[in-house]
């Protein structure tokens, strides 16, 4: 039973303070019995032999009438205590009757009769020497005073308390073992379902995450326990998905620029090219080149954000400046379409944030807008204002987004039409940018949608 029981383990340190307060307990509640019933006991002895005294002076006080005093007290003690040989009488201070020397040397030795009170009370005493107990009863008869001393072994009461002490000192070890035995199998069968739970987690790792603990009793603390287990490894399986997912979306992603570099490259140093293909061909790497950086900056961005290695730099700047810029540079991509790009806002707007982060969710939204606005369409642009808070509206009359995909455009590398949007340059990254620049600043981004009529963003951020 007690192999496994080790004592760096929890289950030892439970059991050893399950064993600490119970013995602690049991030796508490051990010394009050012990102490109480030794003191009763004591006190009915006493009450005992004094009850015997008393009844002593009322047979004396009888004798006492029908003949003269000494006489009456030998009488008494003969008559009383026949062969005890442990009774005195005294008139005053002097003895007029007793049957054994013991009796009087314990009176002299305790001065017990000097001690007397006046209002005749009783009066004890313990001869430790030979281990008796000496009671002295006064009374007064005639006006005299009297008094009886008894003097009785304490054997029977010692013994019989020597016999309870000698019950608790063995009981308590035997009691105190059978606890621990107790408490050992209480623990181990508390801690069971832990140590199956520990187990199971053990054998779950980043390929099995899918396996979940068993939860026998889900009511209790153990089971809710597990239950929490259970919700972090559906979180980290959720995680782990994601991860996987975006390391092939981004292997997938840098995969084609990649091809198309090396293909240019093979295809100009394969044989000599005249100085206007040699000129395309590294425009064409150049562009590529653009793309890749672009990915694994904002893959970049976003894996910093995942793991709260974010820190902006925020200072004062003007909103309408940023947005303002952001639209004159976009022009010159919506004359190739013949889309008509607007831009409206009320008045400055200060703005404490990262000038940086915001100016890429401006550029990448309107850029969004005009990618997927067709030709002689158009994009726009509203930047409106309230005391606590900014707005920016940007609305296109693009093909939209269907209603099953509304929910997803934010995530990394989603793409509503595949095709559409690689051929369009897209990596799949822009509003996850657009959410984290939103998010960073404490706002907020809504999205409006319909098919083939267009979609307008609403991004709000605190003033």
């Amino acid at each position: 039973m007690f192999r496994s029981l080790r004592f760096s383990s929890f289950r030892a340190r439970l059991t050893l303070w399950y064993l600490l307060v119970f013995g602690t307990l049991l030796l508490a509640f051990s010394t009050y019995i012990y102490t109480s019933v030794s003191s009763d006991m004591r006190k009915r002895f006493d009450a005992s032999i004094l009850r015997s005294t008393q009844e002593m002076s009322n047979f004396f006080k009888e004798f006492a009438e029908r003949g003269n005093v000494e006489t009456g007290a030998q009488e008494t003690i003969k008559e009383l205590r026949e062969g005890l040989e442990t009774t005195a009488i005294y008139r005053g201070d002097k003895l007029i009757a007793a049957n054994d020397s013991d009796v009087t040397n314990a009176v002299a030795d305790t001065k017990i009769l000097e001690a007397l009170r006046s209002d005749h009370t009783p009066a004890f005493a313990t001869d430790t020497k030979v281990n008796k107990r000496l009671v002295v009863l006064p009374f007064e008869m005639d006006g005299v005073r009297y008094t009886i001393a008894m003097f009785e072994p304490l054997n029977k009461v010692e013994g019989q308390i020597r016999h309870m002490r000698n019950i608790i000192l063995f009981g308590l070890p035997a009691a105190l073992i059978l606890a621990t035995i107790g408490g050992f199998i209480l623990v181990r069968k508390s801690l069971d379902p832990m140590v199956m739970i520990s187990e199971q987690a053990e054998h779950i790792s980043v390929k099995n995450l899918s396996e979940r603990l068993k939860i026998s009793t889900p009511d209790d603390e153990l089971g809710r326990l597990a239950g929490v287990f259970n919700a972090l490894l559906s979180r980290l399986d959720t995680s782990f998905g994601v991860m996987r997912e975006f390391m092939a979306d981004a292997s997938h992603e840098l995969r084609t620029p990649l091809t198309i570099i090396l293909g240019e490259a093979e295809v100009s140093l394969s044989h000599d090219h005249t100085a206007g293909e040699y000129r395309q061909s590294l425009g064409i790497i150049r562009d590529q080149s653009k793309r890749m950086a672009r990915i694994v900056s904002d893959m970049l961005a976003l894996a910093r954000a995942d793991a709260g290695e974010q820190h902006l730099r925020m200072e004062e700047l003007y909103l309408n400046d940023l947005v303002e810029e952001t639209c004159q540079a976009a022009h010159a991509l919506t004359e190739p379409k013949d889309i008509r790009l607007t831009y409206e806002a009320s008045e400055d707007i200060l703005l404490q944030g990262n000038e940086e982060l915001l100016r890429r969710m401006i550029v990448n939204l309107v850029d969004n807008a005009i990618r997927y606005t067709l030709p002689h369409g158009s994009v726009s642009v509203k930047l409106i204002s309230n005391h606590s808070s900014a707005r920016l509206i940007v609305s296109d009359t693009g093909i939209g987004i269907p209603p099953e995909s509304v929910n997803r455009v934010f995530d990394r590398f989603y793409r509503v039409d595949d095709s559409r949007t690689r051929a369009n340059g897209g990596s799949g990254l822009g509003l996850s940018i657009v959410k984290l620049a939103v998010e960073s600043h404490h706002g907020d981004i809504a999205l409006t949608s319909e098919p083939s009529r267009g979609t307008t963003f609403t991004v709000t951020l605190p003033l």
